[in-house]
């Protein structure tokens, strides 16, 4: 019997392409304080992967017009469930989400359950070509109410099944802006900023790691006040502590522009949010540039602001350049466009991704729920590096996921101590204004 083919949408294509750049694998680790059901995970993982085709299924690189062909499977294919003790439970998540799904596999997600003293930890990878950062929040939450409706005896799994395709995200716009939308052929991505986060040379016995560092609650508390005296966002925040860490990190010349792009979740442009369409990505990028570092945070702050509203008030933020990808892929066959992409993309050499907020009252699994978590994009590889963030139970974990050795591992622990160092700093200087 011929297998049921599913089209490759264009950012399946785009984030196949980014292979060139990164593992194409999207990570969530989430620590319960009880124990997860299996035997309910199961059933609500097979239901809702028979719902979403695209899981599993191995994708082939055509010459002409790349597809999906869907795959069959069992549940083993996807979970694995392991007792561990707490000596061996880190390493164990870390082995576990820094392996890479194969595009020829049969599923293109893999979840692990650890259990150690009376709790579990969930762990998943998914390929960035079947979704990104803000449907793995939605996938997630989904899996937790199927999770506790199924408990209640309610076998209906719901997740959402619609279209793939890039353009819902002109579903919001009307008329002449639809129309000027549709024609943002700009390339964005065409600033060539060469500065570049100081890892050591590429080797063969480098491997994936995602490294991690904590903001704590009392610390993210005042952080976050400040930025609600002053009118900005967590995002401007941690913007402006990261852009002026990194001057610090790579001894940048003070006077050197730096320009870091920042991930933009476009179903803010679509009509019915993350509720609409199907799974799959829906991530565009807005820009940050700086013209030096200033001599104080609250200095490059104000450069950082100047920046980012410009964006913050584009009501086209994040759809520049889709026009292109989308005319490149229709007028060559597969294989020319892809070569025609990467001569005028310029992969950013340094980024940050605000994931944003993991809910645990949205994650929870009956009684089990999550007392800390995280979820990162995928593994770069050097030269290449991101920040991502995300914040939950009023704490920000920061990762930097990279493939490399334990000189990089203690090169990022450095400029994770000195972007703490600057955190606190920034607070200094600035709580005093909190008790007026």
């Amino acid at each position: 019997m011929k297998k049921q083919r599913i089209t490759a949408e264009l950012w399946d294509k785009m984030q196949y392409l980014f292979r060139n750049y990164y593992d194409r694998m999207v990570h969530a680790v989430l620590y319960y304080d009880k124990p997860i059901d299996v035997a309910i995970l199961k059933s609500v993982l097979v239901a809702t992967t028979e719902k979403v085709p695209v899981l599993h299924s191995s994708f082939h690189d055509s010459v002409i017009n790349p597809y999906w062909e869907v795959e069959e499977y069992s549940i083993s294919d996807i979970l694995t469930v392991k007792d561990t003790d707490s000596e061996h439970l880190e390493a164990e998540i870390e082995e576990f989400i820094t392996q890479s799904i194969p595009v020829e596999s049969n599923v293109q997600f893999k979840i692990a359950v650890f259990n150690e003293g009376g709790r579990s930890v969930f762990a998943m990878i998914v390929n960035h070509m079947c979704f990104d950062g803000g449907d793995f929040k939605y996938f997630l939450k989904r899996l937790s109410a199927n999770y506790n409706a199924m408990l209640t005896g309610d076998a209906a799994v719901e997740i959402k099944t619609g279209t793939r395709s890039y353009d819902q995200v002109y579903t919001k716009l009307e008329g002449e802006d639809k129309e000027v939308a549709k024609k943002l052929y700009k390339n964005i991505s065409q600033v060539k900023d060469t500065h570049y986060f100081p890892l050591t040379p590429s080797a063969p016995e480098d491997k994936s790691m995602i490294n991690r560092c904590k903001m704590d609650a009392e610390t993210f508390s005042l952080f976050r006040a400040i930025g609600k005296y002053y009118g900005v966002t967590i995002n401007d925040l941690m913007l402006t502590v990261y852009m002026h860490s990194l001057y610090e990190f790579g001894q940048y010349p003070a006077t050197d522009t730096l320009t870091i792009p920042c991930m933009v979740d476009l179903r803010r442009h679509i009509e019915g949010g993350e509720e609409a369409g199907g799974l799959t990505n829906h991530t565009g990028f807005m820009q940050c540039s700086v013209d030096g570092v200033g001599a104080t945070l609250n200095d490059t702050l104000v450069k950082v602001l100047r920046s980012v509203r410009k964006s913050k008030h584009d009501k086209f933020m994040g759809l520049y350049s889709l026009p292109l990808l989308k005319l490149a892929y229709t007028i060559f066959p597969y294989a020319i466009s892809e070569t025609a992409i990467k001569i005028g993309y310029l992969n950013p050499l340094i980024g940050m991704s605000n994931i944003g907020l993991l809910r645990p009252e949205l994650l929870t699994m009956g009684e089990a729920t999550p007392i800390d978590g995280f979820m990162t994009g995928a593994v770069k590889y050097k030269p290449y590096m991101q920040l991502a963030l995300t914040t939950m139970n009023n704490e920000i974990t920061m990762t930097i996921a990279i493939r490399g050795n334990n000189d990089d591992k203690l090169l990022v622990e450095k400029f994770f101590g000195i972007l703490m160092k600057n955190v606190k700093l920034f607070i200094a200087e600035n709580v005093k204004y909190l008790k007026v």
